[in-house]
């Protein structure tokens, strides 16, 4: 097995295992805390919660989908930065470790393109 694919299956791997425990926080904290109904809320916090359920979603889809499952994680991310955060408080360490799956996604879905073309070559 060359270097490349070890990285490629290291970064799938790692993606897999820190986006699964991020959810169950997630889950975790929304049956803890009670979720409150979104339809109720002030539109920011409405398309927060949209933005972490893309998050989520790209997550658990990056098991079967790397690149696409990273891209919506990346995508849901993004949206949930500008529409909660504020510049004042800045991010929290939570909200940057939420970016890091949809990154191993993708860094694991481009190496092992990157393997792919260079095999055949």
């Amino acid at each position: 097995m060359n270097t490349t694919r070890l990285l490629a299956a290291a970064c799938r791997w790692a993606a897999r295992i820190i986006g699964t425990l991020l959810v169950l926080i997630i889950v975790l904290f929304a049956i803890g805390e009670g979720m409150p109904n979104p339809l109720t809320q002030p539109i920011s916090v409405q398309i927060g919660f949209l933005a972490l359920a893309l998050v989520m979603i790209g997550i658990l889809g990056g098991w079967r989908w790397e690149l696409a499952g990273g891209t919506l994680s990346l995508v849901g991310w993004s949206l949930f930065v500008v529409a909660v955060m504020h510049p004042a408080r800045g991010l929290n360490w939570f909200v940057g470790a939420l970016a890091l799956p949809g990154l191993l996604y993708v860094a694991g879905a481009l190496l092992r393109r990157y393997d792919e073309r260079h095999q055949t070559a």
